[in-house]
């Protein structure tokens, strides 16, 4: 089974795939075999297959850059219920709220209560009036009250970084 791919144009996914076709057509025939394409597969279930291949978007500057996608957050793929363009691109509507700002910040820890004092200093950083309020839950001072930002919250971990507001 040979899977070709039409790379021409200009747009973001035509980066994608031919960034995806640079690193995974190993015998460099312009096709991914069955062999690489599985690798290609298997990469990307695995977590590890795209690492330093941009987003869509990427390209066109509506997303982040190609160095900026190296640098992705180690903890990134644990935001529950967060719009990725949204963290990526402060410009566009609704992504300088309390809960993008956070998410730019979650993004570099792991979901764990032992976690949260490290987070509310890094949002008093960025001038965020933000208090640890619980041993999963912080209220952002912006009229909301606490929001539980821990999935699935327990000692030593949790499942994801969420979003959940309380009353």
């Amino acid at each position: 089974m040979n899977t070709s791919l039409n790379t021409s144009g200009n747009t973001a996914i035509s980066d994608l795939i031919a960034k995806v076709m640079d690193k995974f057509d190993t015998d460099k025939d312009q096709k991914l075999s069955a062999n690489e394409f599985s690798s290609f597969l298997s990469g990307l279930i695995g977590g590890t297959g795209t690492a330093g291949l941009p987003e869509p978007g990427a390209a066109t500057g509506k997303g982040v850059s190609a160095a900026q996608q190296a640098n992705l957050k180690e903890y990134r793929g644990m935001l529950a219920g967060f719009d990725h363009v949204k963290i990526d691109n402060p410009d566009i509507r609704d992504a300088m709220t309390s809960k993008y700002q956070a998410s730019r910040i979650f993004q570099n820890f792991k979901p764990m209560p032992e976690n949260l004092p490290a987070v509310v200093a890094e949002l008093r950083a960025q001038g965020i009036n933000a208090s640890q309020t619980d041993h999963d839950k912080i209220d952002f001072g912006d009229g909301y009250g606490p929001i539980d930002v821990i999935q699935g919250s327990r000692p030593g971990g949790g499942v994801a970084w969420q979003w959940l507001p309380r009353e």
